[in-house]
C-alpha cells in the first residue's frame, strides 16, 4: 500500500470517528448565558421564573445543558425582579455571582452574592450585597476585568447619562467598586444603533498581553444584536480612555444564510483540556419573534499570529461542529 493511499485512509478514519455537536446547548429561552468552568466541569448561569431566580447548571459536556444538574442560588425578594445577566467568577480564591436587579425603590442596580464553599457552585450562597450603593445610577451587565498592570476593574453598563453605555471603575474588593466610573465611549455608529443605540455585556478575553472587551452593540430586542471589541495593552491604563483601540465595525453578528439572529452577550470558557477558547452567546432563528426565544449557543474562536481573536460565522442548527478539544461523551 502506498503512503499517500494509507494516508488518505487515515485521514477519513479521523473525520469519521470525529465527534461533533449542532447548537443550540439548550432548547428553551436561556438568554444572557455565562459558562465558567472549573474543575472538571461547566457551570452555567441563568434567570430563569420570570426573572426571578438565578439558576445555576452543572454539566461535564459544553456542548450540552441538557440533562444538567441545577440549583436555584438566590432567588428575588418580595417587591424585587428583572434579575438579569448573572456571571460566575473566582476572584482572590473565593467564588462570586455578580448581577443586575431592580427593586428597593432602584431600578437595575448590581448585586453580588458569594459561595458558602468556592470549589462547590452546586453548594450555598450567601444573600445579595449590593454593590455600588454610593453610585445611586442605574447599571446592568457587570464584570470582572483583571488587567495586567495588576488592578481589577469592574466594567459594566448604565443609561443613567444617555444612550446605554459601557462604564468602567477600580474594585476596592470583591464586593465594594470605588471611584471613579469612567465612560469609556458611548455608542453613536449606525452599527451601534438598530432598533435603539446600545453598548451592553462587556465580557474579557486575554492574549499575548493584551486585554479585549467583548460587548454587545444595538438593541437585544432586535435581530441585529451583535459583537464588537475594542481592547488595551497590559501596560497602558484602561481608566485613560484614549489608551482604548476602539472597534470600526461589528466581529460577530446575524447569518441570514443559517438563520442565524440577536448574536449576542457573549462570555468566553476553554475547552476541556484548556487548549481552545469558546464562546458562549444567545442567538434566535427569525427576525421578528424574539422576546422569549434567546437561546445559548456556542462557537470555537480562533487566534491569529498576532495573537487577536478570530470569530466565526454563527453556525445554524443544521450545521455541524466538532465537539470541544478533550471533550468525551
Amino acid at each position: 500500500m502506498s503512503n499517500l493511499i494509507l494516508l488518505l485512509l487515515i485521514s477519513i478514519n479521523f473525520v469519521a470517528s470525529q465527534q461533533m455537536f449542532r447548537n443550540p446547548i439548550l432548547d428553551r429561552n436561556s438568554a444572557d448565558p455565562t459558562i465558567l468552568r472549573l474543575g472538571d466541569f461547566y457551570y452555567l448561569t441563568l434567570s430563569e421564573n420570570t426573572e426571578r431566580n438565578l439558576t445555576v447548571y452543572k454539566s461535564s459536556l459544553l456542548t450540552s445543558f441538557r440533562e444538567a444538574e441545577s440549583i436555584v442560588a438566590y432567588s428575588t425578594l418580595e417587591g424585587f425582579s428583572d434579575l438579569w445577566a448573572s456571571e460566575m467568577h473566582v476572584v482572590d480564591g473565593d467564588l462570586y455571582i455578580y448581577f443586575t436587579m431592580t427593586g428597593g425603590g432602584k431600578d437595575h442596580r448590581m448585586y453580588v452574592i458569594k459561595a458558602d464553599d468556592p470549589t462547590n457552585p452546586m453548594g450555598n450562597w450567601s444573600d445579595s450585597i449590593r454593590l455600588m450603593p454610593d453610585w445611586d445610577f442605574a447599571a446592568i451587565d457587570g464584570t470582572i476585568f483583571n488587567h495586567g498592570n495588576g488592578r481589577r476593574y469592574f466594567v459594566f453598563a448604565t443609561w443613567a447619562f444617555g444612550p446605554l453605555t459601557i462604564y468602567i471603575a477600580p474594585m476596592n474588593s470583591p464586593t465594594q467598586v470605588g471611584f471613579p466610573k469612567i465612560e469609556l465611549k458611548r455608542p453613536t455608529e449606525e452599527w451601534e444603533c438598530y432598533e435603539g443605540c446600545v453598548k451592553e455585556g462587556p465580557f474579557f478575553i486575554f492574549k499575548n498581553n493584551v486585554s479585549f472587551c467583548v460587548y454587545s452593540v444595538s438593541s437585544t430586542w432586535g435581530p441585529n444584536y451583535a459583537l464588537a471589541m475594542m481592547n488595551i495593552s497590559y501596560e497602558l491604563d484602561p481608566m485613560t480612555v484614549s489608551n482604548w483601540q476602539m472597534p470600526d465595525g461589528p466581529i460577530f453578528y446575524r447569518n441570514d444564510e443559517e438563520e442565524v439572529y440577536t448574536t449576542g452577550h457573549a462570555a468566553f470558557t476553554v475547552s476541556p483540556d484548556g487548549s481552545e477558547t469558546w464562546m458562549v452567546y444567545h442567538g434566535t432563528t427569525t427576525t421578528t419573534n424574539i422576546e422569549g426565544h434567546r437561546i445559548a449557543r456556542i462557537e470555537k474562536i480562533d487566534w491569529s499570529e498576532d495573537g487577536r481573536p478570530i470569530f466565526p460565522r454563527p453556525h445554524g442548527y443544521n450545521h455541524s461542529q466538532a465537539v470541544p478539544s478533550g471533550q468525551v461523551v
